[in-house]
């Protein structure tokens, strides 16, 4: 994307990445099969990595322009973050009136907007971190 008009008249911008005014949505059933399909992702990588095929598993994750030379961890991780652009549905937020945008379907260009019950804390998006005690 890179600029997306708001409804109050701000202009959300994710030139710079990252940013915290995009991130993404990931259903329960969605969730799900993002465990269960990574967990197959890296399986099926040992496979084949044990069998002295590992360009078979990169048949299955990319096409014939991806680089046949990067570290197993970085293809890996290419496999992983395509399959979570595929299951997630993106999320924007407006810094100014706190209206999230949030994509109708994967692929799709459309949003859908969801207004703040109130103006008390309007900023939910950033870098969202557990808070561990001792």
């Amino acid at each position: 994307m890179s600029k997306f008009g708001c409804k109050c008249g701000n202009v959300i911008s994710d030139v710079v990445c990252p940013n915290e005014v995009t991130g993404s949505v990931l259903s329960d059933k969605s969730h799900d099969k993002f465990f269960d399909d990574v967990c197959s992702i890296i399986n099926d990588c040992i496979a084949h990595d044990r069998r002295g095929d590992l360009g078979g598993w990169m048949k299955k994750h990319f096409n014939d322009m991806y680089p046949k030379d990067l570290p197993l961890g970085e293809m890996i991780h290419d496999a992983i973050h395509s399959l979570h652009c595929g299951l997630t549905l993106a999320v924007m937020e407006c810094d100014k009136c706190g209206r999230l945008w949030i994509q109708t379907k994967v692929g799709e260009n459309q949003y859908r907007e969801y207004v703040p019950g109130s103006q008390d804390q309007i900023k939910v998006l950033g870098f969202n971190q557990e808070v561990r005690s001792g």
